[in-house]
């Protein structure tokens, strides 16, 4: 392995805080709120039936590599 554990933690680190402020700033754009209708719930639930999605489509491959 080329990359040591904390060199990947730190990098996931920096994916994940600049997908948070390409959020913040979609947000700010499109005058939405954090919070309420369509905040920070709605994203939760997207990103966990993304997420839940991927992996069932992983484990689950219909052609069978997985």
């Amino acid at each position: 392995m080329s990359q040591t554990l904390a060199a990947m933690a730190k990098k996931d680190a920096a994916e994940t805080k600049k997908l948070a402020e390409q959020l913040l700033a979609q947000v700010k754009h499109e005058e939405s709120n954090l919070v309420g209708p369509g905040g920070l719930n709605q994203l939760t639930k997207t990103v966990l039936e993304t997420a839940l999605e991927a992996e069932m489509t992983e484990k689950h491959d219909p052609a069978g590599r997985g």
